[in-house]
């Protein structure tokens, strides 16, 4: 049987005749946030019982596995001797590179492939084990939620852009953006965000609880302090009754909508102002 193993990690190999061949939307930045993970982790278990290989996810090459209880599986050691191996495989090419290795082969992949199935109770237990914080991140993840003064609380969640996570300025003023928070908060909700220059503008002028946390982008920071709180975030939104959610760029992140697909939560995308 083939053996596939999904190497979370920030370096991999990127093969230009690979590239040319499958990378329709002519991606040009290869840095890829929890919500591609938690995705591309989902297509690859999926592919896993469609094909019939055996399926492992390695994250101690990656800044969050610090965090996490490590997965046990036969290969640990041979990850990190092969940590200069890991091929990048482009959005639609899994099965095709699956296909072309021998029977009883180790593979080492990192993707990004999309995922439009059905979330079952199966994918639901396979990715809620990724996600087990170590003894004293699950002490800091419960002290700080501790402190929230509603019990149960809404995530309110606003998703800009990638700006900060680039060093690039913004001339952005949120005079409108700060508008439509005013207008969708409620009481009990906790307010998260990217960018951090809105989170301050909205401390300001609007009576809502948040953290004052550093959020990076998980694709891309080594930054041990705010991988620490972006994946804090993370664990705070599987812990909520409602996610309310306003993405700019996209329809919907995918660092809020797996969440709530995962761990079950309603989720509701605001536009109105």
């Amino acid at each position: 049987m083939k053996t596939i193993i999904f190497v979370w990690t920030h370096k991999f190999n990127i093969d230009k005749f690979h590239l040319d061949k499958y990378n329709l939307y002519k991606e040009v930045h290869f840095h890829f946030g929890l919500g591609d993970l938690i995705r591309a982790t989902i297509k690859l278990f999926a592919l896993s019982k469609k094909m019939n290989f055996e399926f492992i996810v390695d994250v101690q090459l990656h800044p969050l596995g610090q965090f996490l209880k490590k997965i046990k599986h036969p290969f640990l050691e041979q990850v990190l001797h092969n940590k200069n191996n890991v091929d990048y495989v482009c959005y639609g090419a899994v099965e095709d590179y699956i296909n072309s290795k021998p029977d009883n082969s180790v593979s080492y992949i990192f993707t990004n492939d999309f995922f439009e199935g059905e979330i079952t109770e199966e994918i639901r237990v396979f990715i809620k084990h990724i996600f087990r914080p170590t003894m004293p991140f699950q002490e800091f993840i419960d002290n700080k939620i501790s402190t929230i003064p509603s019990n149960p609380y809404n995530i309110l969640h606003y998703r800009l852009n990638d700006n900060e996570f680039l060093n690039k300025k913004s001339d952005e003023n949120f005079v409108e953006i700060l508008k439509h928070v005013k207008h969708n908060s409620e009481p009990n909700d906790v307010f998260i965000t990217d960018t951090q220059s809105f989170k301050k503008v909205v401390s300001k002028n609007v009576q809502l609880f948040t953290f004052n946390t550093k959020i990076c982008h998980l694709g891309l920071s080594t930054d041990r302090s705010a991988i620490k709180d972006t994946l804090f975030e993370f664990f705070l939104i599987t812990k909520c009754s409602k996610i309310k959610t306003y993405c700019k760029i996209h329809k919907m992140s995918g660092f809020v909508k797996w969440v709530s697909q995962i761990y079950d939560i309603p989720v509701e995308v605001i536009t109105k102002y």
